[in-house]
This record gives structure tokens, sequence and C-alpha cells, in this order.
């Protein structure tokens, strides 16, 4: 069971690291380009305060802010934003707010809401960064330990021209397939991965685990 659970960890641990180098953080540990993000962001907030505007562009310019607050990974912050915009009257209206609030819970490590939101980003915002918010999709499905469900994103994900099977997906697929007992899909995937990434040792470790439980 420990073995089991250390390679769960593993997976994850490496499907956020992929999540957020995939675009969710442009401002990349540099001190001065988020210093800059921030300042952009106090102006957003002057003229929310000294302005009497609509609430269309009160939204619109909550939105700007969630955006940047998403790029430095102040989540927790951005998903007050979200939800503000969420329980405003033109909330209904605002384009991928299901998307962000999706990233933004998912940032906070509140998966039941991010699976939620990201499940009705997959409706209404189909084209919108996909390949980027089915992997964040299947990253919060995983960490509830639903892995057909995971697996069933990933792969509609893998059909997409712009998708890219990287060692995180092997990696996930495998183990999700391990998880749910599927273990000659489970060789397959592997026996692929280890091709293309004969240095991951998530993998080997699976195949090991793999290994004693198919009859030789």
């Amino acid at each position: 069971m420990a073995f089991n659970t250390r390679i769960i960890i593993l997976v994850i641990t490496s499907l956020l690291l992929s999540v957020c180098t995939s675009g969710q953080k442009s401002a990349d540990s540099n001190p001065s380009q988020e210093s800059a993000i921030r300042s952009k962001i106090q102006g957003i907030d002057f003229q929310l305060s000294s302005s009497h505007s609509d609430e269309k562009k009160r939204s619109s310019l909550l939105m700007e802010k969630a955006k940047l607050l998403l790029q430095i990974e102040a989540y927790q912050e951005a998903t007050v934003v979200l939800k503000e915009i969420q329980n405003s009257k033109e909330g209904k209206d605002v384009e991928h707010l299901d998307h962000y609030l999706g990233t933004a819970y998912l940032g906070i490590n509140d998966t039941e809401n991010a699976i939620v939101h990201f499940r009705k980003s997959e409706s209404v915002d189909k084209n919108y960064e996909s390949t980027t918010r089915r992997k964040m999709y299947a990253k919060a499905l995983y960490q509830e330990e639903k892995y057909g469900l995971a697996l069933g994103i990933l792969g509609r994900a893998s059909r997409e021209k712009d998708f890219e099977k990287d060692i995180l997906f092997y990696e996930t697929v495998a183990n999700s397939f391990m998880q749910i007992k599927e273990f000659k899909r489970c060789q397959m995937v592997l026996e692929e991965g280890l091709q293309k990434f004969p240095e991951s040792t998530i993998l080997k470790e699976i195949q090991d685990r793999l290994s004693q439980v198919l009859p030789r």
C-alpha cells in the first residue's frame, strides 16, 4: 500500500508542476515581473473604487484582475474576485468564468469545486484553452481518485491536434489504469511511455508493480 501511495503522490506532484508550467504563471518566480503585475492590479483597483461603472464594465475589470492574480498564482485572491463576478448580475454572461473558477479552485486544492466548474467549462468553453483545461480537469479528478473519469478526459484530449503526449500523460494514464485494474491497457501505455521516456522513475515503479500482478 505504501508503494502504491508513493506512486500516486509522485504523479499528483508531477501533474501540479505541469499545470503550473503550462501557462498559469507567466511571472515564473520573477520578483520584478510579479511586482509589475501587482502594479497593474492596483491600477484596476483604483478604477474600481474611483468610478461608478456599470455592472458590465465592473465585471470586465474584475475579470482582468482575476487573470492577473492567476498569473502570479495568487489563487485565493483570484477565487474571491471570481466569486464576486459569479454573484453579480452580469455573472452569467461573463465569458470563460467557469474555466477561471476551476483554475482558481484547483490552485487552493478545492478539487470538488474545481471539478464542478471544469465540467461546466467543458460545455460552454469547448475550444477555449481546451488542452490546458483538460489537464487541470484530469488532475482534479485524479486527486479525487476518479481514475476512470480522468482517463476519459485525457483520452479525449489526446485526440486533439495540439495535444502532446508528454511524460506526465503517460505517468498519469498508466497509474490510472493500474488503479482500476486494467492491467493490459496499463502495460500498453507503459511500453509506449518507456520507449519515449526511459528515464521516468514513476513509469519504472509502475512497471515493477505491474510485473507482480501479471502472469509471467
